[in-house]
C-alpha cells in the first residue's frame, strides 16, 4: 500500500460512521484526512486548500454530489484532483455522469474502508504520474 506522506485527503459524506472509518484507515497509512460533512463545506474549504484526493459520496443530503462534482471541476480550474465517487446503488448511469463530470473512479457502498483508501493511493499516484483516469467499478463489499 502506497504511504500517504501528509498528503490531504478530504472525504465529504454526511454518514458520520463512514467519515470516523476513512479518517481512521487514512490517518493510519498517514493520509491527514479532511473530513466535510456537507457539500457546502466542501466547497468553502476548497476556497482555501487543495487536497491530493477526494472521496465523494453520491447520496450527499445538502446538495446534488454530481452537480457539486460538476462545480468543482469547472469553477475551479486549480482543483484538477482524482475523485473517487461513492454511492450505494450506484448504476451504470451513474458512474457515467460521475466520470463525465470529472471523477476518476467509482465504488458502491458498502466498500471495504481498506480498498477506499488503497484505491486513493492509485489514484493519487497515478496522477503525480500524469495518468488521466484510472477507472474501476467495485463490487459492494462490507464497511470494515
Amino acid at each position: 500500500m502506497l504511504e500517504g506522506r501528509g498528503q490531504k485527503v478530504m472525504v465529504v459524506d454526511n454518514d458520520r460512521t463512514v467519515l470516523e472509518l476513512l479518517q481512521i484507515r487514512l490517518e493510519v497509512v498517514g493520509y491527514h484526512a479532511q473530513i466535510q460533512r456537507t457539500g457546502g463545506q466542501a466547497l468553502d474549504l476548497l476556497k482555501h486548500t487543495r487536497p491530493a484526493a477526494m472521496i465523494l459520496d453520491a447520496g450527499l443530503t445538502d446538495t446534488d454530489a454530481f452537480e457539486l462534482l460538476h462545480t468543482i471541476r469547472h469553477r475551479h480550474d486549480d482543483q484538477n484532483f482524482p475523485i473517487l465517487m461513492t454511492g450505494r446503488g450506484l448504476t451504470v448511469d451513474d458512474v457515467r455522469r460521475a466520470l463525465g463530470y470529472g471523477a476518476q473512479n467509482c465504488m458502491v457502498k458498502p466498500y471495504s474502508g481498506s480498498e477506499a483508501v488503497e484505491r486513493i493511493g492509485r489514484l493519487i499516484e497515478a496522477a503525480h504520474r500524469g495518468s488521466q483516469h484510472s477507472i474501476e467499478l467495485s463490487r459492494p463489499q462490507a464497511v470494515a
